[in-house]
């Protein structure tokens, strides 16, 4: 720049809002929240919504695994147990 003045540094990739959305939806989780608070790029109606978004797609998801986790289990328990054909012959 002529006049002396910096140029602004480019915006870091982790605060750009859809790496934010990504972040958040893909790969942290509500481990990302504090970053999507941070963020000025954001209103704060949006982080809000966002924040409930997260929160229920997270519960979803634990509630999924813990789901397959019982028929995954269940299914073993049947995989084990002795046929009754078997015990009565």
């Amino acid at each position: 720049m002529a006049d002396g003045s910096v140029s602004p540094a480019p915006p870091r990739r982790y605060s750009l809002p859809w790496s934010v959305v990504f972040l958040l939806f893909f790969v942290l989780g509500p481990f990302g929240l504090p970053l999507l608070w941070k963020s000025p790029r954001f209103s704060r109606g949006l982080k809000i919504a966002l924040t409930v978004a997260v929160v229920a797609y997270s519960a979803l998801l634990v509630v999924t695994v813990l789901t397959a986790v019982h028929v995954a289990m269940e299914q073993m328990e049947f995989a084990r147990a002795p046929s009754a054909g078997a015990i009565l012959s």
